[in-house]
Parts: C-alpha cells; structure tokens; sequence
C-alpha cells in the first residue's frame, strides 16, 4: 500500500540581488581631452603632390588613434559581459532543477489531460451525429465542420459549445443545398440541351448526327438556354452543310439538256373560248442546274405556267 511522506516545511526563499555595481568608471575625460588635442593640428589638412606622402603618414597616425580606441572598446565590453553570462548559467542551472520534478508530472498530467479532451471530442461528435440527422446534413459535409479549439478548454461551457455547434450545422446545412440546387440545375441544363440536339439533328435530317456526349461541354451547359441552342443548332447546320457538300462531289455529273426545238411558226388560232385547255406536264428528276434553263424554254412558249417542286 501506498504510504504518504509527510515533507518537512520549508520556508520560501525568495530571489534577491545581494549587490549591483553596473557603474563604469574609466579616463573619459582625460581621453577626450587628448584626443581634441591630438587632432587639432591634423584639422584641415589639406593634401597636394608635395606633401602627399607625409599626409599618407598622418592618415595612418589618425587611424591608429581609431584602432587603438575600439580594441579598448571590445576589451571592455567582454568584461561587462561577463557578469551576464556567469547570471544567466546560474539561472539556468536551477531551471535544471526545477525541471527534474516538473517534467515527470507535466508527462502524467498530460495522460489524463488527453483522456479529458478525447472524452470532450467524443461528446462532440455524438452531439454534432445527433443534430445532423435531424437537419439532414450528409456526411460528406460534416468533414467540413470547422472546429473550435476552445470547445475542448477546460474553462469551456458545454452550453455555448452547443450553440456553436447548431449554428456550425446550419451554415454546413445551407451549403449542402446550395450545392443541390447546382447539380440539380446542372441537371436540368442537361436535359434541355439533350432536348436541343434531338430537334436539331430531326430539323436538318442529319445522316451523322449530333451526339449528346461529345457536345455537351461544361462551356456549352454553362450558357444560357437561348445560347446554348443557337449553339446546337449551329453545330448542325455546320454538319449539314459538310454533308451536302459531300454528296454534291460524290454525285455524277448531268450532262446538259440539248436545246429545244424551235417553234413552229404559224398564225394565232382563231380566239374561241372552248380551244383552251389547262395541260399538265411532269418532267421526272430534273436537276436543280437546269432548273432555270426549263423555265427559259417554257418562256418561249408564250403561255402561262406554274412550277411544282417535289
């Protein structure tokens, strides 16, 4: 059996700073009292082919005076660091210790944290299964639930989680039917343009007609009605004039009519009402080439006439 070890009490020890001299005390005076000396005879110098040479020699004497400044400066810097670094191992050192029991306790903690969040997850997903159903949101549309990560905080109230959660379903809901009233009017597209290729292709009594599948593109259903069946029939009159053009190269030639005896010349009958008769001629499979040169042959004969096609 598990026995308790009572710990001795011990009294807090708070962090202090026992001592802080940051105050840096070096000839700051003295050096800028040097340094406004030293320069005042380099001041406006002024360097000619004479005197290029010895000027060479100044400009290293006011560089030496630079280097030699900030070596000091990265010297002293490295001390004033030092201090820091020894504080911040210190600090580190204890975290070390701290981190020994903190550790271990965080990792079993975390077992039960995580059994918690699963059992919350669980309820969620019963209460969004539950609620689903009775709006008729499919499950292809529950994948796209956005979760709130605050719905599995320990600080969380189970009754605004489910307020978020019916408000999550109606906006899911509403995506749902907007997306059938698309494929529902995708739909409907379609069967109007299967409609559009059947009259067409009945309209211009095509020996290859339109196929449904290969002209009903996402472009085309995409249109709307009045387009989209100018466009079929366009398709079919394009098809239409390719299959007349084939069978008029694919027909033999007609040789031409010989031309028509000539009228025998006489004097006009005398006018009496019971000579004139209607006569009705058939000229069978007479090609539409020769069609005007029928008429100008009936012309010649001076009587009235109608013209039947079939």
């Amino acid at each position: 059996m598990n026995e308790t070890t009572t710990m001795p009490v011990l009294a807090p020890v708070e962090p202090q700073l026992l001592a802080f001299d940051a105050a840096l005390r070096w000839n700051y005076a003295d050096i800028e009292t040097y340094l406004k000396a030293v320069t005042e005879r380099y001041r406006n110098l002024i360097v000619t082919d004479d005197n290029v040479e010895d000027m060479g020699r100044v400009k290293r004497e006011v560089v030496s005076l630079r280097t030699h400044l900030q070596k000091f400066e990265r010297a002293t810097k490295t001390k004033l660091k030092k201090p820091v670094d020894d504080f911040t191992t210190q600090c580190r050192s204890l975290y070390q210790i701290i981190a020994a029991v903190e550790e271990p306790l965080n990792a079993q903690l975390q077992i039960y944290e995580d059994r918690r969040i699963a059992d919350v997850k669980a309820q969620i997903q019963r209460e969004i299964a539950a609620k689903a159903q009775a709006l008729g949101v499919r499950e292809a549309y529950l994948e796209q639930v956005v979760w709130n990560p605050k719905w599995t905080n320990k600080t969380a109230k189970w009754s605004e989680t489910v307020v978020e959660i019916d408000h999550e379903l109606v906006r899911l809901k509403a995506v749902q039917q907007a997306d059938d009233d698309r494929e529902q009017l995708r739909r409907d597209r379609r069967e109007m343009a299967r409609m559009y290729v059947e009259q067409a292709n009945a309209a211009y009594d095509l020996h290859s007609p339109l196929q449904a599948e290969e002209i009903l593109t996402d472009s085309l259903l995409s249109q709307g009605l009045a387009e989209m069946k100018a466009a079929i029939f366009k398709a079919a009159e394009n098809i239409k004039a390719i299959e007349d053009t084939a069978v008029q190269q694919a027909a033999p030639p007609v040789p031409p009519l010989p031309p028509l005896p000539p009228l025998p010349k006489s004097d006009p009958p005398a006018e009496h009402t019971e000579d004139y008769k209607d006569m009705i001629i058939m000229i069978h499979h007479v090609h539409m080439g020769d069609y005007d040169r029928v008429c100008a042959a009936l012309d010649q004969l001076s009587y009235p006439y109608d013209v039947a096609l079939r």
